[in-house]
């Protein structure tokens, strides 16, 4: 747990805090891409538990990615355009005044548990961008339509992450 959310396992050879979970079973990552085009549509969303927060803070990550992905025509502009922004560790975490989500997530208690959250979301946001470029640009690498048009919905009216 950090500020209210959980650390979750995740797929991924990205380092940081997450611990491991099994190629087989569908992570947090799989979860937030595959109920993104449901869930931005929401207005608001009740929490159920620290799972939701996480999933609630992909899929505000998810739409401003999409917002980024629309400029970029092919898939290596997306790639290029987007690592810096996925490998950021200046992003905003709770108790910070531009962070994204007031209110859901609990401020952090101390200095270790802001850079836990900040850890463990650099290492979640990375491995997202990782699979969303290969789910929003088609094979030929054209974007995909499908997705791409979900670039300018805004989850609960949130813009930025």
């Amino acid at each position: 747990m950090s500020c209210g959310s959980a650390i979750l396992p995740l797929k991924t050879k990205v380092k940081g805090p997450a611990p491991p979970c099994k190629s087989t079973d569908v992570d947090i990552v799989d979860e937030a891409l595959q109920f993104f085009r449901a869930n931005v549509l929401f207005r608001n969303f009740p929490t159920q538990g620290p799972g939701d927060l996480t999933l609630a803070y992909l899929t505000v990550f998810i739409a401003q990615i999409l917002r980024e992905f629309a400029k970029q025509k092919t898939k290596n502009e997306a790639k290029a355009k987007i690592t810096a922004v996925s490998m950021s560790q200046t992003f905003a975490v709770p108790g910070e005044k531009t962070f994204c989500l007031p209110g859901f997530f609990s401020n952090p208690a101390n200095r270790n548990e802001a850079d836990l959250f900040r850890q463990y979301y650099r290492q979640t946001r990375e491995e997202l961008v990782n699979r969303l470029v290969d789910v929003a640009y088609l094979e030929n690498g054209e974007q995909n339509k499908w997705w791409m048009s979900f670039a300018k919905k805004k989850f609960m009216n949130i813009a930025s992450t």
